[in-house]
């Protein structure tokens, strides 16, 4: 199991005791963990055929494996907002601080994951052509790594770079901006995404999810400013 599955796990020893709620906490952090191993589980049989086919280094080594990277990372990046969104079903069954915890500890996971992703990517570009090759939804990824790499920097750095709490907060932001056009660029370019349809349509409940969670959070905003 992967550091972000041990993590969840660990969240069912924080619930708020009810048996029914234990139940239903631990039914919760099954299905968070078995969700990334459905496309990661697609990545395998395809990666099989592959490594079987004997193909060159590069692809193997560097293309094939960031795939992989993508494919669990893009599931990891949507967890942290159902992690940071108070979902009131959601804390009913967790204390917020285990919530916080486990957000921050995926978080960091997903961004290590994505960030490989393109390096990997870039990294085979070079090596198989010897220049990087750029295009619309290629660059749409790069973009969102861009926008992750300054929110994640912003939260890590909190205290060294004396950010305010309003310029973390809008800094913070920029996920919700950048998870949509990473989404984008995997339908666009990604090879399990486009070849396995139920991978192509698990990533697009995601992206629902997401807008679903958005809507969430901006009604809470505005219920909150309204009330104070």
């Amino acid at each position: 199991m992967d550091g972000s599955g041990s993590i969840l796990l660990r969240m069912s020893s924080s619930t708020h005791g009810a048996p029914s709620g234990s139940v239903a906490a631990k039914a919760l952090l099954l299905i968070a963990v078995a969700v990334p191993l459905f496309p990661a589980g697609a990545w395998v049989r395809e990666a099989l055929q592959m490594y079987a086919m004997g193909l060159d280094a590069a692809f193997l080594g560097l293309y094939l494996p960031a795939r992989l990277l993508a494919l669990i990372g893009l599931v990891l990046m949507f967890y942290q907002f159902v992690l940071a969104s108070r979902l009131s079903f959601v804390e009913r069954l967790y204390r917020r601080a285990s919530l916080l915890k486990a957000h921050r500890t995926v978080g960091k996971i997903a961004y290590l994951l994505v960030l490989l992703h393109g390096v990997a990517m870039l990294a085979f570009d070079l090596v198989v052509a010897g220049e990087i090759f750029l295009f619309t939804e290629k660059t749409l990824g790069l973009i969102g790594l861009a926008g992750l790499s300054v929110a994640v920097v912003a939260a890590w750095f909190f205290k060294p770079l004396k950010l305010s709490l309003r310029q973390w907060r809008a800094i913070h932001l920029l996920t919700w901006l950048v998870f949509p056009i990473v989404v984008l660029h995997a339908l666009a370019l990604g090879t399990t995404t486009n070849s396995v349809p139920l991978v192509r349509a698990l990533f697009t409940a995601l992206l629902v999810g997401y807008v679903a969670l958005l809507l969430y959070r901006l009604n809470r905003l505005r219920r909150e400013t309204k009330a104070g």
